[in-house]
């Protein structure tokens, strides 16, 4: 009779695109043996000697778990021995399973919410930036709220108290920090769609807590009611180009807020550029990409090695492998930076998110990307007062407005259906791909064409873009042979 631990390596999945092998706890009697899962899975290289490493993440709360169920197996030899009964393996496997299950109905795990909240940070650890960042942002929020409100948060009090009314209030009137450092009391507080995304990652977290048995049962929270804006901020096709063809930021001419970025090759030699030379080639990047910021500074020179004419790489965010064909931007950007380096540098040198924003703003002003836009927001029941105005593109452009300009342009091309754009950008479904989609007055005037008596035209004009995609020769090629037979 033996108690051990396995590490069943035959039996391996993906977690967090890590690949990793069950531990189980095996109960050995007169030559036969069980085994008994304890919800733990880790990596071989931290599995020693037949045990788990101290090296492993989470090893406190993985061992945790491994010691409950072998206490719990010890439990049920000695009940049984207690008995005058054999412990064989069955018996154990038998008695061990019906005590775990009454276990789990009856006895959930008393933790209180902030400690349960560090558990839940420290599991999310391992997710991208931008995600953990997020949730991050929701724990701030939530503790303004507890020493505002001086209410302490209980699971209790959000599953069945005023919590949901009482944050939402909190949010919707928070005192908001200008710019001179004055403060400025007011109900023009938290944006709606903001709101609902601190209540999605909520409801994330209380979710997580169902699972590990720390609570019973979730809460569903009211939505508020937000704006769907048509018309997002994005670059067409033209302003991309012009964008690309600008050369004044190039290093090494100067201008008001110059800086100088250095970038090495992979001799350690100096590469120079400028502030706004970098941030315009990385957004005409992501325009003809459609990576996320997240996605920027992890692309390495290999990524153009892997498949002839494709840019490939894992997005940050999902983990999804994408492939996008090359154009004459993306390829012109690539070999600039990519140009002297060893295929595992990266292509971009490191550059602020808030700097980038705020500069691609200048840059597009420069250029006088002066489309106007509106983007309304809604804060409780009204419309933000400052959101009503129409704007600038340029003063709405920020890092995302790559990847919105990626989906929209390919749109406009008429060439590609809706699910081959989603392989090209990533996405896995048609809410989250809509919500990149810009719908515009030019968009709408083409339903003008509907029933329309003017097939001739219509024949011409489709006859003419083809013509246009052919070399000059070819077409001249073409006029010649049609006017040699008349």
């Amino acid at each position: 009779m033996g108690i051990s631990l396995v590490l069943v390596k035959g039996d391996k999945k993906t977690v967090n695109g890590l690949k990793v092998s069950p531990v189980e706890v095996k109960y050995s009697y007169l030559k036969n043996y069980k085994r008994f899962s304890t919800q733990v899975f880790v990596q071989d290289k931290y599995w020693k000697n037949g045990l788990l490493s101290n090296r492993c993440p989470k090893y406190s709360v993985n061992q945790s778990k491994i010691n409950k169920v072998i206490r719990g197996i010890e439990n049920v030899i000695s009940e049984i021995t207690d008995n005058d009964e054999v412990p064989t393996v069955d018996l154990v496997k038998s008695h061990y399973l019906l005590k775990f299950n009454t276990q789990v109905k009856k006895q959930p795990i008393v933790r209180s919410f902030w400690s349960s909240y560090e558990i839940f940070l420290k599991e999310k650890e391992m997710y991208s930036r931008g995600y953990t960042k997020t949730l991050k942002t929701l724990k701030f929020q939530l503790k303004d709220f507890e020493e505002s409100s001086k209410l302490r948060l209980t699971f209790d009090y959000i599953l069945y108290g005023s919590f949901e009314s009482d944050f939402k209030n909190h949010c919707l009137i928070k005192e908001i920090p200008l710019k001179n450092n004055e403060v400025v009391k007011t109900t023009i507080g938290l944006s709606n769609n903001y709101i609902n995304k601190l209540f999605s990652n909520l409801k994330i977290f209380l979710s997580f807590c169902k699972n590990e048995r720390i609570i019973k049962e979730t809460k569903r929270f009211k939505t508020l009611k937000t704006v769907s804006n048509d018309v997002l901020v994005y670059l067409n096709g033209k302003e991309v180009q012009k964008l690309f063809d600008y050369k004044k930021y190039d290093y090494p001419n100067t201008f008001e807020g110059s800086t100088i970025i250095k970038d090495f090759d992979k001799n350690s030699k100096e590469i120079l550029r400028t502030n706004k030379e970098l941030i315009s080639d990385i957004f005409c990047f992501q325009c003809s990409i459609g990576c996320r910021w997240g996605d920027i500074h992890k692309l390495k020179v290999n990524m153009f090695k892997i498949e002839k004419g494709f840019f490939v790489w894992t997005m940050e965010k999902t983990k999804h492998i994408v492939r996008v064909p090359e154009n004459p931007i993306s390829v012109g950007i690539f070999k600039k930076y990519s140009k002297g380096k060893r295929l595992n540098q990266f292509v971009f040198p490191k550059y602020s998110s808030q700097k980038f924003n705020k500069h691609l703003k200048e840059i597009g002003k420069d250029l006088n990307f002066n489309r106007i836009v509106k983007r309304e927001i809604m804060v409780g029941q009204d419309l933000r007062k400052d959101s009503t105005i129409d704007k600038f593109t340029w003063e709405l452009l920020s890092s995302h407005s790559g990847r919105r300009s990626f989906v929209k342009n390919l749109l406009d091309l008429g060439t590609m259906d809706n699910w081959s754009i989603m392989k090209l950008s990533g996405h896995k479904s048609i809410n989250s791909f809509q919500k990149y989609v810009s719908v515009n007055l030019s968009d709408l005037s083409k339903g003008s064409e509907l029933y329309s008596s003017s097939k001739s035209k219509t024949d011409m004009d489709s006859l003419v873009k083809e013509l246009k995609k052919l070399p000059r020769e070819q077409v001249l090629e073409i006029f010649s042979r049609i006017f040699s037979t008349q």
